[in-house]
């Protein structure tokens, strides 16, 4: 079998955002894998990149909310979320957003589902964490489908979801470890030998068109 790279991208991916408290900060994170590991009792395990300050907090405090985003979220919540960081901004000023039982922050408006996490274990995959994590609450919010990350890849390329045909977006040099898309002004092919991705540090060669 060959290591084809782009047969990844087949796999259903939700959008998250991860939320944390730690030490009066609030902040969290746009996430794509999270997943129920066990039924009884109910564990998620949820990835996150290293380097993320998200990433950083939930593992001091140990703990976690789970937003599951639905096709009614914005691309304005996306981009605050998944754009820049807590280290520059505060993700949650000027939006609606509760806090759990543990202090965790979590959103209001175009979610479908809070879940309550604590984590119990976390595993290093090099590049990324994996927080095992004991589902201490969960609550339904709407009824609205989820939104999956192909859902998201559609509205960014200005498509709109539910709609009879949606425009296929171009291919772009993806990182196909943390799924970073590149769209800087100058050509890829032409970006030097030592680039890396901003987001996870590897190198150009692990980007590929997708």
């Amino acid at each position: 079998m060959n290591l084809d790279l782009d047969a990844l991208f087949k796999i259903s991916y939700g959008l998250f955002v991860a939320g944390v408290e730690q030490d009066g900060v609030l902040n969290g994170c746009i996430i794509n894998t999270a997943s129920q590991v066990t039924a009884e009792p109910p564990r998620l395990v949820v990835t996150m990149q290293k380097n993320t300050y998200t990433s950083e907090l939930i593992q001091k405090k140990g703990s976690l909310s789970l937003s599951i985003l639905s096709q009614e979220c914005t691309m304005e919540t996306i981009k605050r979320f998944g754009y820049r960081s807590g280290r520059e901004a505060p993700k949650f000023e000027g939006i609606a957003y509760e806090t759990d039982e543990s202090g965790n922050p979590y959103l209001k408006d175009g979610v479908n589902a809070v879940v309550r996490l604590q984590v119990a274990q976390t595993v290093d995959v090099d590049t990324h964490l994996l927080f095992i994590c004991p589902v201490l609450g969960a609550e339904s919010r709407s009824e609205a489908a989820s939104l999956t990350y192909d859902d998201y890849r559609i509205l960014k390329s200005g498509g709109t979801l539910g709609s009879a045909e949606r425009p296929k977006a171009p291919k772009k040099w993806t990182c196909a470890v943390c799924h970073y898309v590149y769209d800087g002004e100058i050509p890829f092919e032409e970006l030097p030998d030592d680039y890396v991705c901003p987001i996870c540090g590897v190198g150009k060669e692990n980007f590929i068109l997708a």
